[in-house]
């Protein structure tokens, strides 16, 4: 328990976590868990809660009649209502279960993950109750935590709460997301950038109609007017205070922004020294002055500016940058990109070029942005140099809020509060005497920032405002951004007090600042949770990250070796390797400590772990490209990443079981991303011309990520490369497909299985494909059906050819094997004739799925296995509770066989969802070699029946045994003639 803090108020300082000799462990009751490991702790906590709701219900005025009778129960309407409210419950629950699975370690796309346990319990009480955080009256409670929630991130990222130490004193709150708060942040910095105009021009009113300042004497408002601002001056060429009268409209586009927070209130309390006045007035005053009521075109033609302010971001920032320009009316022009370094971090020495360029111009600036962790790169900026760059252009009359993004990267910082010591990151020795009991016991090692990240971490609260997402790396649900300012007034001058939400000086609410209006007080409550039980320290989610960023790092190290040296495509990183190590030695220590090898193995081997500490992205979402070897055209890598992000996507429509892994596919744009772009595509062997790059994205959100599963990983998208370089090289071609699960004569049901007939000197034809198809008319059917019989008869294999469909040479996806089985383009069908058949007759299938799809391995690399492997698949009639069950021959090193049976009944313990996604069996007792006698290839299963192993539910090695109905294939897969 962290919360040193009472909920209902507290000094907000951000709780730590609690400290465990094996800190590893304290994650597992944080998170429900990719198998729902957690799901009984789930549903009795939340059944803990609704039954306290319920209590409060009941005693909320408890003498108050009950609505809903038990009359009104017994009726039809009642009953008839509440079953159409499960039955569509129940449908939108089958319907959902085709989402994306965020919750497995197979999801490594975008950044999203799993939600803490915590948050989401918080996020479900609070939602009970419907609080709405726009005003304190609807929301007593939540408003309370979303103020908490604002103090607890604003302390964690090293801002000042407390009053008493010293000012200025920060203030956060909770948005919709990182955009949002990205553009209130622009907001809030252009508004005060107009601010000391505003008040200078208030003290100078002398409208007749209004008489403005009528309330106020002539010598009162000279002692405004006197007030004093540090601006620079430009006979003296230093800062220094000079009275607000005297000052010139570019000193006033230039004033600090903790002088702006108190230039209204400051000049008020000169003027009271004099004589008492109503200050609303005054403040009336200013606001018809300021840029909310002028607009920026006025305030343009008022003080006759000829520039439009402008903003800096990264080349690489984030869409909500430009979209909050376009939205404030400045414009798109007055974004102003800098360039990146080749680490794609921002060029401080071009930003230096821009701001000279602005201050020579007398050209207004509003922010200067730093990124702190890009969604793209995992680049952090170095905002201790840019802030220290603010400071010189400050001296020199240029001045600028300094604007944070870390909605992906905020909860960084919580890896350098509280330092791991070495119950968190074991030593050497701890590991040898630990290696004795730790088989698995969800060790995963906490892994550094890099000590360039560090720094910048530790320099993030120079920045006057910094957006973080709790719902990224805070691991919340959504909606759940947020925004801090590191003063806190910063705040009132993006605030519109309405009556319906604001109800004095005193009232805490929260809608009447920033853009929203309504906004749930269940996302401040389940962050507020999360937080209180993880912590924001290293001990909790620095934690998390911490392992994360370790499950970066050893990703990194799959994507540099996963491509061997006779494969047809490359696999480069967009960070190059670390200082010291060239791509060969690199690779080599990967090879021989770090892939497939166990953690605790890893992380005894000093030059392993040495290794690891400086290789990788800066804040775990690894970039990388796929390209064809000896590939230059970066159109062609282009076509090829599409395919890849395809593949590993799951769109509308698409069936979820069959992504067994999903990976962001995005762009690097060419102008943007400048010199270190070019020379990435000089690593990928690509021209460095002016083409954007397509590029795959992996986050390592996943903080129990072993490192055999990330090599299995590699293994697995090592096969999805070589799938979707058929399906941009195969042209199109006449394929074979063989009978190997007939019609159900039990149910009334038209589909089949087939298997592709594989022949490897045709390239378009080294392939293992197994498909389930529906042949679409009762006639064709009976067609069929006689087919089959025909064949068995003649003792053939029941074949079937494709007929091409129409199509054009200069279609972008061509109707080869890989389009039609997969894309849309085709409607899911294609036309086959009966090969066997004297009358060639063609029907029509559809595709109902398509449990194996696997181009041939042609890697001299490739072994025979130890034992015999086997593709089991099929299905199950639901109705009459029979299935049907097929074992295919793994195709391996070649020379091998293609040998597809049929079996009597399904595998005892192979259960039905895993017979229908299908598994890869080892026949016991069965060499791996093919069975050759003399010259002759032999089928390997000579008897009826034999053991195999399989991996079954909860990674469980489960052995039974197969009882064999009928061989439907027997081919031998010969190697490549030529």
């Amino acid at each position: 328990m962290h919360s040193q803090t009472d909920p209902m108020d507290k000094n907000g300082s951000a709780p730590l976590g609690d400290r465990y000799s094996d800190q590893w462990k304290a994650l597992s009751a944080w998170f429900l868990g990719p198998r729902a490991e957690n799901s009984e702790v789930f549903l009795d906590t939340f059944q803990e809660i609704f039954k306290e709701h319920v209590r409060m219900r009941k005693n909320y005025f408890p003498s108050d009649p009950a609505y809903i009778t038990q009359e009104m129960k017994s009726s039809e309407p009642y009953k008839s209502e509440i079953s159409d409210m499960k039955e569509e419950l129940m449908r939108m629950h089958q319907e959902m279960e085709q989402n994306v699975p965020f919750f497995s370690p197979r999801y490594q796309a975008h950044m999203v993950w799993d939600v803490s346990m915590p948050a989401l319990l918080g996020y479900m009480s609070a939602m009970l109750f419907n609080q709405n955080n726009v005003d304190s009256a609807g929301s007593p409670v939540t408003t309370m935590y979303e103020k908490q929630v604002g103090q607890q991130l604003c302390s964690m990222l090293g801002y000042n709460i407390s009053p008493e130490e010293r000012d200025p004193v920060a203030w956060g709150h909770i948005t919709g997301g990182g955009s949002v708060a990205n553009i209130e942040a622009l907001w809030a910095s252009r508004n005060i950038k107009f601010e000391p105009l505003a008040v200078k021009a208030a003290l100078l009113d002398e409208d007749p109609e209004v008489g403005a300042l009528t309330f106020l004497t002539e010598e009162q408002i000279k002692a405004g007017l006197r007030t004093p601002l540090m601006v620079f001056n430009k006979e003296s060429q230093i800062r220094e205070p000079t009275p607000l009268k005297h000052c010139t409209t570019w000193q006033l586009l230039n004033v600090d922004v903790d002088e702006i927070c108190d230039l209204t209130d400051n000049v008020i309390a000169r003027m009271k020294r004099i004589y008492q006045f109503p200050e609303k007035k005054f403040k009336d005053l200013v606001d018809k002055e300021n840029i909310i009521s002028l607009g920026l075109p006025g305030i343009l033609k008022k003080y006759n500016l000829n520039h439009v302010p402008v903003y800096t971001v990264p080349a690489n920032n984030h869409y909500s940058w430009p979209k909050a320009g376009t939205i404030l009316g400045l414009g798109s022009n007055a974004l102003h990109p800098i360039q990146l370094d080749t680490n794609f971090r921002q060029d401080v020495e071009h930003l230096r070029e821009v701001l000279e360029n602005f201050l020579e111009n007398e050209i207004p600036v509003i922010s200067v942005v730093a990124v702190m962790g890009s969604t793209e790169e995992s680049a952090v900026d170095p905002i201790a140099e840019i802030h220290a760059l603010r400071e010189e252009f400050k001296e020199r009359g240029l001045n600028f809020t300094l604007l944070a993004d870390g909605a992906w990267g905020g909860y960084f910082k919580t890896m350098i509060i509280d330092k791991p010591t070495a119950d968190t990151m074991p030593d050497k020795r701890r590991l040898i005497r630990a290696s004795s009991k730790l088989k698995f016991d969800g060790f995963v090692p906490y892994c550094e920032l890099s000590p360039y990240v560090q720094k910048q971490y530790g320099h993030i609260q120079l920045a006057d405002a910094i957006s973080i997402d709790p719902h990224k790396s805070g691991f919340c649900p959504y909606p759940g951004g947020s925004l801090c300012y590191r003063n806190g007034k910063m705040r009132f001058f993006v605030a519109l007090y309405h009556p319906d939400a604001y109800h004095g000086e005193g009232d805490p609410s929260m809608g009447v600042y920033g853009i929203e209006g309504s906004k749930p007080g269940a996302a401040p409550a389940g962050i507020l949770m999360s937080h209180n039980v993880i912590g924001l320290s290293n001990r909790g989610y620095g934690r998390i990250l911490g392992q994360c960023t370790a499950t970066a790092k050893l990703f990194y190290s799959m994507w540099l070796t996963v491509a061997r040296e006779d494969d047809p495509f490359v696999c480069v990183p967009l960070q190059n390797v670390p200082d010291g190590y060239d791509h060969l030695s690199a690779s080599k220590l990967i090879k021989d400590k770090i892939a497939y090898t166990p953690i605790m193995e890893i992380f005894r081997d000093p030059e392993a772990v040495k290794f690891l500490k400086l290789c990788g992205p800066d804040t775990m979402i690894n970039t990388f490209v796929v390209n064809f070897r000896d590939n230059d055209d970066v159109n062609k890598s282009n076509k090829l990443q599409v395919a890849l992000g395809d593949a590993m996507s799951i769109f509308v429509g698409t069936k979820a079981s069959r992504i067994p892994l999903m990976i962001m596919q995005t762009g690097l744009n060419a102008q943007s991303h400048g010199e270190g772009l070019r020379v990435f595509k000089k690593r990928a062997g690509l021209k460095q011309d002016d083409t954007d790059l397509n590029v795959l994205v992996n986050t390592c959100m996943n903080p129990w990520q072993q490192n055999e599963s990330i090599s299995e990983i590699g293994d697995l998208f090592r096969m999805i490369v070589l799938n979707c370089i058929g399906r941009i090289e195969d042209s199109v071609v006449k394929h074979k497909f063989v009978l190997s699960g007939s019609f159900d004569d039990e149910a009334d049901d038209r589909s089949i299985f087939i298997e592709y007939l594989t022949d490897t000197d045709v390239s378009e034809h080294q392939y293992q494909v197994s498909l389930k198809v529906e042949v679409e008319s009762l006639t064709d059917v009976h067609k069929v059906k006689e087919y089959i019989r025909f064949c068995t008869d003649q003792n053939m294999m029941t074949m079937f050819e494709t007929v091409t469909p129409s199509y054009n040479n200069t279609d972008e996806d061509i109707p080869n094997l890989y389009n039609i089985l997969h894309l849309n383009n085709w409607d899911q069908r294609f036309s086959v004739k009966l090969a066997n058949n004297l009358e060639c007759d063609i029907i029509s299938f559809k595709i109902l799925d398509v449990p194996r799809y696997q181009r041939l391995d042609m890697s001299t690399t490739v072994n025979y296995p130890e034992k015999q492997q086997y593709f089991i698949y099929g299905d199950t009639n639901r109705n009459h509770g029979n299935h049907r069950a097929i074992m295919s021959h793994v195709i391996t090193q070649l020379p091998d066989i293609q040998h597809t049976v049929t079996l009597i009944r399904k595998p005892h313990s192979l259960t039905e969802i895993m017979l229908e996604q299908g598994v890869v069996a080892e026949v016991e007792m069965v060499e791996g070699t093919p069975l050759i006698v003399g010259e002759e290839f032999r089928q390997p299963l000579q008897r009826e029946s034999y053991e195999v192993g399989f991996v079954g539910e909860l990674n469980t090695r489960i052995n039974t045994n197969i009882h064999i109905a009928e061989t439907r294939i027997f081919n031998v897969v010969q190697l490549p003639t030529v």
